[in-house]
């Protein structure tokens, strides 16, 4: 009770130090749970947004009208309580599949009290249902018995996940691999709980596959117009991105990549041109990905003083995930941990993958917050009962980690134009 009163306030906090208005993605999400409010769901057409959003939108301010100020509150609120409510439910699976008590009490602290993620839960976003849902997906594949509601169960939030954000079609082949182990371990037939998640996911995508096919004669269940080919041709040139809601300022906040040659415009080019640099374009994505220099995605001013403790705990956290991990699969493979830790890696490596070759935001990363924290949890309890040359050792190690965060994290700032940076 006492962690989830100090994340309520936290998060109550947060909301308020947030920008106050529907703007951008936010103000066309609350138009489009208009249409559902109004006309219903099945005459919701877009060609740039899955339904999945606007539907909760509309679902949590009971298909009614009000004002966006409302609704900003109100979905905060509900996102709050979802993703506290995923929380203890991971943490549970994660006490059961270690089987050790204190694997719920820091599972949930962890979860809980990551400003970042509570930070998400405040802004009228898909990230935080999004990474809410390809959580689940993971932490329900993970017990064993009750096979086919469990695997209709994790395939349906995935299904989910992706109808609010289609980049989440990576986690598929991932979860799809995850019940192959899973039948392996605890010796389950693999086919059925297949066909059962082959359902779950279409019938999740049936309502946008509806939508475009009505619309467009589109044969898709995802979106029409072909975002992600953009997102990659504009990653040539540009590290990150951002939406800064300034007086007199573009919206735009570039992150240009320095390492582009002239006249490049493709993956395909650079790779010919510079192939090493292109790779260094692909590592300093995915550093990107994970860097919360700003923590809101609305810009209002530049970065906060707390910018620098927030990226401190950060990077110790990614760390202590990665490192727990390492362990988790070198330790206990052939064990429901071991399952969690090859389910972990897969499907952070799918997320991460999907979006290396693309212009990133940070609020991109949420679902890796979600699905890493047990194996951060696991890292510590694992150096617990380690001897202090060990424990040294490891401390050095993230040390480093985290000073090469820090320096990546400042070289990056210095990157972005049309805002200016403090030393």
């Amino acid at each position: 009770m006492a962690v989830s009163a100090a994340a309520a306030l936290l998060t109550w906090l947060l909301f308020r130090a947030g920008y106050p208005g529907v703007i951008y993605d936010s103000f066309h999400y609350w138009t489009l749970s208009r249409i559902v409010s109004t006309e219903g769901l099945a005459n919701l057409f877009s060609r740039v947004r899955m339904y999945g959003y606007p539907l909760f939108i509309a679902a949590v301010t009971f298909f009614s009208d009000p004002p966006p100020e409302t609704v900003r509150a109100v979905a905060a609120a509900a996102q709050l309580a979802i993703y506290l409510a995923a929380a203890f439910y991971a943490a549970r699976v994660a006490e059961r599949v270690f089987r050790r008590t204190r694997f719920l009490e820091g599972t949930y602290a962890v979860l809980a009290l990551n400003p970042i993620a509570l930070i998400r839960a405040t802004e009228l976003l898909s990230d935080s249902l999004s990474a809410v849902l390809v959580g689940l997906s993971l932490f329900a594949s993970l017990e064993e018995g009750r096979t086919g509601r469990r695997a209709f169960l994790a395939w349906l939030a995935a299904g989910a996940s992706i109808a609010l954000r289609p980049a989440n079609v990576a986690i598929l082949p991932a979860l799809a691999i995850l019940w192959v182990l899973r039948g392996r371990l605890y010796r389950e037939r693999i086919a059925r709980s297949l066909a059962l998640g082959t359902l779950a996911v279409a019938v999740t995508l049936a309502p946008q596959l509806y939508g475009n096919v009505k619309a467009w004669d589109a044969w898709t269940p995802l979106l029409v117009d072909r975002l992600y080919r953009a997102q990659v041709g504009w990653g040539t040139g540009i590290l990150k991105y951002g939406t800064v809601v300034v007086p007199g300022r573009e919206p735009q906040l570039v992150y240009t990549n320095p390492l582009r040659p002239e006249g490049v415009s493709t993956p395909a080019e650079f790779l010919r041109a510079r192939p090493f640099d292109y790779l260094r374009t692909l590592g300093a994505h995915g550093f990107a990905l994970v860097d919360h220099d700003f923590p809101y995605t609305y810009i209002t001013a530049p970065p906060p003083s707390w910018r620098w403790p927030l990226a401190l705990a950060n990077y110790a956290f990614l760390f202590l995930a990665a490192f727990g991990l390492f362990i988790l699969l070198a330790r206990e493979r052939g064990t429901p941990a071991g399952l969690y830790g090859a389910g972990a890696a897969l499907f952070s490596l799918a997320l991460i993958a999907v979006y290396l070759p693309v212009a990133v935001e940070s609020r991109f990363s949420m679902p890796l917050y979600f699905i890493l924290a047990p194996a951060a949890v696991y890292a510590v309890v694992w150096l617990s009962g380690k001897r202090s040359g060990t424990i040294l050792a490891v401390a050095i190690l993230g040390g480093g980690f985290v000073g090469a965060g820090v320096q990546l994290s400042r070289w990056l700032s210095k990157m972005a134009s049309g805002i200016e940076f403090p030393p």
